[in-house]
């Protein structure tokens, strides 16, 4: 592996926060809120979407499966593309790949159709995936980077509020059999405006410096520089250049970084197989446990979300401050301990899942940051699309596992999301004591 020494990196970490910089994040970040939108509206929909189409319980089941299995084929396939041929090209393609998937949702006649249709907004998300989030890490300044990447992990939660409101309304103006398919034509309509922004973003620079394009690359920064009106001196460092195959980048990610790799998996884990297990544990075990309604269940959920929401947002804050270490430690361990609120069986419910997810759901506003941030820009995309196949294959099994437990005692449903929370926390431990703190670490140094 060959190294290019240049100062592009160091002047893209001292730029202080620009408009350019919050169009960037605003443009880009938004794939979290598209993906909680995606897995909200079809769990909202999916009843009318069945009926009309004649689905049986299984076929509907895989309504879900199917976004999932195109997410884990997205993720792997189009984040090692991101690598090769860029951040840019790859974030345009699959929004496009996104939103025809979901438009072409609501034009589907038969179960074969909508389930080839959910693989193609599944493929389309996954690659959004690790193609973003690379994106994000290599622009945004070091100082800035944990509370950036925590706020747009986040606003998760305001797309699931978004598609519980969107469902309900649509479900009330329209007759059910149409209004399912109107969801899905208007949330591929609306993801086309995105599109649009997207254009006018740049190529990450530092992805440039890893394939030797160092012309383009500072011309991009010099742009973002005469926006601001400076012209930062620094210390040049050395780049690695990486001309290697999928199979060589795989072989870098076990063996020189397999212990990052190990780490950024539990964190994949632990952040799917709690949410995926809980959202599965709430209506079809806790609503029998507390009486709840269809209705009740409902509002459980979003006031879950809203706590999310909040909390998510609050760490990100503090990613920044506090570090990722000390944050990342003391939100797995309350994760952990905060499943046992549903012993409470006396307690008001929806008090109980809001402080749940007040803690729960805002971990991975530190887990994901740390998890996707500790790669090289060379192979970033790819190691965060493997992380992602991980996170979505364990998150796919957990309602199983979950649930089947549950059916027996509810409590062995919360000792399983207990025992996944462990893995999470666990990891986090052993990173405290060995790993590194990035908080305000420039990419490079981290690497």
């Amino acid at each position: 592996m060959r190294f290019i020494n240049t100062d592009l990196t160091c002047r893209l970490d001292t730029l202080p926060w620009t408009g350019f910089h919050t169009r960037f994040v605003l443009a880009l970040g938004i794939t979290w809120v598209l993906d909680a939108f995606e897995v909200v509206i079809v769990s909202a929909v999916l009843k009318p979407m069945a009926k009309a189409l004649q689905f049986t319980s299984q076929q509907a089941s895989l309504m879900v499966s199917g976004f999932l299995i195109g997410a884990i084929l997205g993720s792997l396939i189009f984040g090692y593309l991101a690598d090769r041929f860029g951040r840019k090209k790859l974030f345009i393609l699959t929004l496009l790949l996104y939103a025809g998937g979901t438009f072409l949702t609501g034009f589907a006649n038969s179960f074969e159709s909508a389930f080839f249709f959910r693989i193609l907004a599944g493929a389309g998300l996954g690659g959004e995936f690790a193609a973003i989030h690379s994106a994000i890490d290599e622009f945004v300044p070091a100082r800035h980077r944990g509370k950036v990447d925590g706020t747009i992990t986040a606003l998760w939660n305001l797309g699931s509020i978004m598609a519980s409101l969107y469902a309900l309304y649509l479900l009330k103006r329209f007759d059910e059999s149409f209004a399912w398919r109107i969801a899905f034509f208007i949330g591929g309509l609306l993801t086309l405006l995105i599109i649009y922004i997207r254009i006018y973003v740049p190529e990450s620079p530092r992805w440039l410096i890893s394939k030797g394009r160092l012309k383009e690359a500072e011309e991009i920064v010099k742009k973002v520089e005469r926006e601001v009106g400076i012209s930062p001196k620094v210390e040049s460092c050395q780049i690695p250049v990486f001309e290697g195959s999928i199979w060589d980048a795989t072989e870098l990610i076990l063996t020189k970084y397999r212990w990052r790799f190990l780490f950024s998996a539990s964190m994949s884990f632990t952040i799917l197989t709690t949410y995926y297990g809980m959202l599965a544990f709430l209506p079809l075990v806790l609503s029998k446990v507390y009486n709840l309604s269809s209705k009740q269940t409902s509002e459980v959920l979003f006031f879950g979300s809203v706590g999310g929401l909040i909390g998510g947002l609050v760490v990100a804050f503090l990613n920044d401050r506090v570090g990722r270490k000390v944050l990342g430690v003391s939100i797995s361990g309350l994760s952990t301990l905060a499943v046992f609120l549903f012993l409470l069986t006396d307690t008001n419910p929806k008090t109980l899942y809001f402080l749940y997810s007040l803690i729960a759901f805002s971990f991975a506003s530190v887990a994901y940051v740390i998890a996707t941030e500790i790669y090289p820009s060379y192979i970033r995309a790819y190691a965060i699309g493997v992380l992602s196949v991980v996170g979505r294959l364990s998150g796919a099994l957990a309602p199983v596992l979950v649930t089947t437990l549950a059916n027996k005692d509810y409590r062995l449903g919360l000792l399983c999301i207990f025992l996944f929370w462990l893995v999470g926390f666990s990891a986090f431990v052993i990173y405290a004591i060995k790993g590194k703190e990035t908080k305000g670490m420039p990419i490079e140094q981290i690497s």
